[in-house]
């Protein structure tokens, strides 16, 4: 199970990262793209923050809250707002720090 859900996460990476660029590039689409790369990447994280040690509890809160600002920048999208680009910047520095911060074992 946790194979698939790795690779779900994965692919809702890769997602979210292409309907990034499109938006950008004001490709069609874009939209669907981050909404459909979104739920495996929510869904993980929230997986995570449930199921997760209790030491690492609060590095789970940040990354569950580091995918709703991501889940903010879609509901920008969706409705026009140019400020969608901050959320996004928000989430990719919120994953950054939990990236250098160690995992307990």
């Amino acid at each position: 199970m946790y194979k698939a859900l790795s690779a779900a996460y994965f692919i809702g990476m890769i997602l979210v990262l292409a309907g990034i660029l499109f938006q950008l590039n004001d490709i069609p689409y874009a939209l669907v793209c981050l909404i459909i790369g979104l739920i495996p990447i929510l869904g993980g994280r929230l997986f995570n923050f449930i199921k997760g040690k209790a030491e690492n509890k609060r590095l789970h809160a940040i990354m569950l809250f580091s995918a709703l600002f991501l889940t903010a920048a879609v509901v920008a999208i969706y409705f026009n707002r140019s400020y969608w680009i901050i959320a996004v910047l928000i989430t990719a520095t919120l994953d950054l720090y939990v990236s250098f911060r160690k995992y307990k074992r």
